[in-house]
């Protein structure tokens, strides 16, 4: 299964499951479906490689299924292999679309905080450095680095309690040519 029909499963599916109205047999096709494409692709030794290889070897294969043969675990079973798709999808998504637009991401996890830091390639100077709250969803600057209207025009995140609920959080960077006070 390639990637778009991953997405398209798991998109389409995602409620069901979450609601555990899906049986063990239907919620297991899923999950294979979503591990051999995992196996395939995630390959190399990244840290999101590294976090896989060590998943798999926790022995997270098995479900147990209730006596109407539903998850017994209910959405915690899949909910693993569905965010190492989604984090795979995401990671892919913007290292495309930041070697098209000619600039490079690093990102780094401080304590509750995510430092996304981008700059231009083949420059060693003047990197953007933003950090993102994931308690509250703010999105700050650091002075110390270029100012990010520069390279950015805008920056979003989208954080998700283990709830289930969304935060989301957006700063727009205006140059001041942009600036109309009339």
């Amino acid at each position: 299964m390639n990637e778009e029909k991953i997405v398209k499963l798991i998109k389409d599916k995602r409620e069901a499951m979450e609601e555990n109205l899906l049986l063990g047999e239907e919620v297991k096709k899923i999950r294979e479906a979503i591990k051999d494409f995992l196996d395939k692709n995630l390959t190399g030794s990244n840290i999101l490689v590294l976090r896989y290889k060590k998943f798999r070897g926790t022995g997270r294969n098995s479900m147990w299924l209730d006596s109407d043969g539903y998850p017994a675990n209910r959405f915690g079973h899949i909910s693993p292999w569905i965010e190492f798709f989604e984090k795979y999808y995401a990671e892919k998504t913007i290292k495309q679309r930041l070697e098209k637009s000619n600039l490079w991401i690093e990102s780094r996890t401080r304590g509750k905080e995510l430092h996304l830091l981008v700059g231009e390639r083949g420059k060693d100077e003047g990197k953007v450095h933003l950090i993102i709250d994931d308690m509250s969803g703010e999105i700050r600057v650091d002075k110390k680095d270029q100012s990010p209207e520069n390279l950015l025009k805008r920056v979003e995140a989208i954080l998700t309690t283990r709830d289930g609920k969304k935060i989301r959080t957006s700063m727009d960077f205006l140059k001041n040519e942009e600036i109309d006070i009339t």
